[in-house]
C-alpha cells in the first residue's frame, strides 16, 4: 500500500469509510506490502513488529460505533504477547471480532479508574472465562490512589467480590484460577518500569486529570515504542517519557461548544469538562510539537464529520506532523521502517475463538439443590 494523495479526510468507518481517518496512512518506507484495510486472520504479526488496535476510541457513553476506552498491543516476540491499556464497555467485543485468542487476552494496564476504563473487566473475568479464557487468572495493572480506597488493589478485590455469585455458578465446569484476579498496584506518582517480561517493557507516569491517581504508559519491544496517555491534560510527566516515541496516542476532546452540541451538555460543563481533565485540539499539537513522535494519534473523541474537521483544523494550526483521528478498530503496524494505519474489516458476529489451552482441566458437573428435582419440568 502506498501512501493515499488524498486531499480530504476519508469518511467515519461507521458511514461506511475503509480507510485510517488521515492524510499520511503510512509513515516512512515499509518493507512489505500492506493490503488497503486490516483483514484479521489474514496477516500474522512479524516477528520484531508491534500492531497496535484501537479498541474503543470513544467516551463514557458507548455508542456501536465507538466502545468506551482501550487500546490493544500485539507483541512480536516468540510467546506473540497480548496486552490491553484500558478495557472500557464494548471494548471486547470489538476484541472478539480481531479472531485473535480469548486465552492470551490476560494482561491488562489501567490509566485511572473511571468506568469508560475498565467497565468490560467484568466481562473479561466473568463471561470470556466460559469461551475460553481458561488457563489462569487476569492480570490488571494499574495506579494507586491519593488513599487505599481510590487505587487498584482495592477496585480488583472489590471486582472479584462482585463476581462472587458468577464464579460459584461456574465453579464445576469452569477452571476457578480463570476466574481470578490478581491485581498489582504501584504508586500512581512516580516513573517507573511496572512490567518486564519476554523482550517487553512497559513503563508507567503519572498525569493530570481530574484527582491523583491517573498515568499513562510507554511500551517498549525490540527498539519499537509506543506511548498513550490514558485521559490527560497536556503535562510534562507524558512529554518525558514519551519522547521520540514510535506511536503516540493521545487523548483529544473537541472544542467546548463543539462538544456541548454534539453531547447535549451544557456549555458550562462541557467548558470545565476539557479545561479540567482533557486535551484540546491546539493543546494536543503542542505536546506532539514537544515529545516529537514518528506517528501521533488523537484517541477519546466524540466522532462526527464536523466534530473531526473541526479537530484537524485548530490541530494544524499549531502542529503540522503526520497524525490520525481513532477509531474503533484502528490498526497501526510498527516496524523500523514505517508505521502504517489502517482499518479493519470484521465480523460483527464471530465466534470466540479459545485459542490453545496452555492449562489441563477436567470439567465436572456439580450435583444441583434438591428443590430442583420438584421444580424442573420433565422433558421425554
Amino acid at each position: 500500500m502506498k501512501n493515499s494523495k488524498f486531499t480530504t479526510l476519508p469518511a467515519l468507518a461507521f458511514e461506511g469509510g475503509t480507510k485510517a481517518m488521515t492524510l499520511t496512512p503510512v509513515v516512512g518506507t515499509p518493507k512489505r506490502e500492506y493490503a488497503e484495510v486490516f483483514v484479521p486472520g489474514e496477516e500474522a504479526i512479524e516477528d520484531g513488529e508491534l500492531r497496535v488496535t484501537v479498541l474503543g476510541s470513544g467516551n463514557p457513553w458507548p455508542t456501536r460505533a465507538q466502545a468506551s476506552a482501550s487500546i490493544l498491543v500485539e507483541v512480536g516476540n516468540p510467546e506473540r504477547d497480548i496486552l490491553v491499556f484500558d478495557l472500557g464497555t464494548g471494548s471486547l467485543a470489538n476484541y472478539a471480532s480481531l479472531k485473535l485468542p480469548v486465552n492470551q487476552l490476560n494482561k491488562v494496564f489501567i490509566t485511572h479508574l473511571h468506568a469508560d476504563h475498565m467497565g468490560d473487566i467484568l466481562t473479561l473475568s466473568g463471561s470470556f472465562s466460559k469461551v475460553g479464557r481458561a488457563d489462569g487468572p487476569v492480570y490488571v495493572w494499574g495506579p494507586s490512589g491519593t488513599e487505599p480506597r481510590l487505587g487498584t488493589r482495592h477496585f480488583v478485590e472489590a471486582i472479584e467480590e462482585a463476581l462472587a455469585w458468577d464464579a460459584e455458578a461456574g465453579r464445576g465446569p469452569i477452571n476457578p484460577e480463570s476466574m481470578r484476579i490478581v491485581g498489582s498496584e504501584f504508586d500512581f506518582s512516580k516513573t517507573q518500569v511496572v512490567y518486564e517480561k519476554n523482550g517487553v517493557k512497559v513503563t508507567s507516569f503519572p498525569v493530570v486529570h481530574c484527582i491523583g491517581g491517573a498515568v499513562g504508559y510507554r511500551l517498549d519491544f525490540a527498539g519499537l515504542s509506543f506511548g498513550f496517555s490514558g485521559d490527560a491534560r497536556p503535562c510534562w510527566p507524558l512529554v518525558h517519557a514519551c519522547k521520540s516515541v514510535d506511536l503516540l496516542i493521545h487523548e483529544c476532546f473537541p472544542p467546548a461548544a463543539a462538544l456541548a452540541a454534539a453531547s447535549g451538555l451544557s456549555i458550562e460543563r462541557a467548558t470545565i469538562a476539557l479545561s479540567a481533565a482533557h486535551t484540546s485540539p491546539r493543546a494536543a499539537g503542542k505536546v506532539f510539537n514537544l515529545a516529537k513522535p514518528r506517528l501521533a494519534g488523537l484517541w477519546h473523541t466524540l466522532l462526527s464529520p464536523q466534530v473531526v474537521s473541526m479537530l484537524f483544523a485548530e490541530l494544524r494550526e499549531v502542529y503540522d506532523g503526520p497524525v490520525v483521528q481513532t477509531q474503533d478498530l484502528t490498526v497501526f503496524n510498527v516496524t523500523k521502517e514505517a508505521v502504517v494505519a489502517r482499518q479493519a474489516k470484521v465480523l460483527d458476529q464471530l465466534p470466540p475463538i479459545p485459542g490453545e489451552q496452555r492449562v489441563a482441566f477436567t470439567p465436572v458437573m456439580l450435583t444441583p439443590p434438591a428443590w430442583w428435582a420438584e421444580a424442573l419440568i420433565p422433558l421425554d
